[in-house]
Formats: C-alpha cells, sequence, structure tokens
C-alpha cells in the first residue's frame, strides 16, 4: 500500500540479484540502469481529514414522548383525584355529616381545577402531536416521536370527545 503524502517513482527500482549468474560469454557488458525520475516534493503535504459523521440526536422525539405521556398521566391522576373527592363527599352527606358539606362545597373548587387541566392538556397534547410529527419528518428520535405523538392525539380526541358529550368548560 502506498503512502498517499510521497508519490510513487515512475519508473521502478532495479534489483540485482543476490548471487551473480554465471554467463558463457566473458566480456559481456551490462547496460548502465538509467537514473530513476523523481518527482519534486509537494512544499507542504496536507493531511487527509476523516469525515466527521454527526449522529442525530433524539431530543425533538423525547421532548413530544415526555409531553405527550405527561398530559396522559395528568389526565389519569385528575379523574382519580375527582372519583375519590367525590365518593368521600357523597358518603359524608348520605351518613349525615354536616362535616361533609364543607368537602362537597370543596369539591366545587374542582371545577376550576377541571378548568385547567382540560385547557393545559389540550396545549400541552397540540405541542406533543406538532413535535411528534416533526420527529418523524426530520428523522430525529422516531419512535419517541411516535409514541408521543400517539399519546397526544389520545389526550385531544379524550378533549373533544368530551366537548361532544356536552361538557361546557365555560363554568356555566
Amino acid at each position: 500500500m502506498s503512502d498517499p503524502v510521497k508519490p510513487e517513482p515512475a519508473v521502478p527500482a532495479t534489483t540485482t540479484p543476490a548471487e551473480p549468474v554465471a554467463s558463457t560469454t566473458a566480456a559481456v557488458t551490462e547496460p548502465a540502469p538509467e537514473p530513476a525520475v523523481v518527482p519534486a516534493a509537494d512544499p507542504a503535504p496536507v493531511a487527509v481529514a476523516e469525515p466527521v459523521v454527526v449522529k442525530k440526536k433524539r431530543g425533538v422525539g423525547a421532548w413530544s414522548f415526555i409531553l405527550g405521556l405527561l398530559t396522559g398521566l395528568a389526565d389519569v391522576a385528575f379523574v382519580v383525584f375527582v372519583v375519590v373527592v367525590l365518593i368521600g363527599a357523597v358518603g359524608d352527606l348520605s351518613a349525615g355529616n354536616l362535616a361533609g358539606i364543607s368537602t362537597a362545597i370543596g369539591a366545587a373548587g374542582l371545577v376550576v381545577l377541571a378548568l385547567f387541566v382540560f385547557f393545559g392538556g389540550f396545549l400541552s397534547a397540540g405541542v406533543a402531536v406538532l413535535l411528534g410529527l416533526i420527529a418523524l419528518v426530520s428523522g430525529r428520535g422516531r419512535v419517541l416521536g411516535v409514541f408521543g405523538l400517539l399519546f397526544g392525539a389520545g389526550a385531544i380526541a379524550l378533549r373533544v370527545a368530551l366537548l361532544s358529550a356536552g361538557f361546557s368548560p365555560d363554568l356555566g
């Protein structure tokens, strides 16, 4: 293998055998070898750099996955919280516990919390879907982007189903 910095000579160097060959004629003269032509050396050899392989980051898909997952988990946690509070309030009121009335009044504050979860979920799910689409198109975290897209689309579909079922987010 030749060195890319040093060019090979134009004429290959001649070699002489290790042992002299016996000839039958005594007065054979060998021609003088021609001098090899050596090209001039480059004044400054240039080092050839290897191409740099840039590994694509998965940030876009990861953020899509995180936002979609957090939106879904927040929805599940809110539903569990509401069910526990309402079951406790109904249980206290049915037992005739007058202290349970304050619990029922406190449960009314869940409406305000529901609005924040509802509209915040729309926002975070929408961003998750958008980032998931960007991840799919750009190739930066495709697998995580697909899951973020699915979680975000599911959260948006849930909210649209709630609106079409008669949920009124205007407190009226």
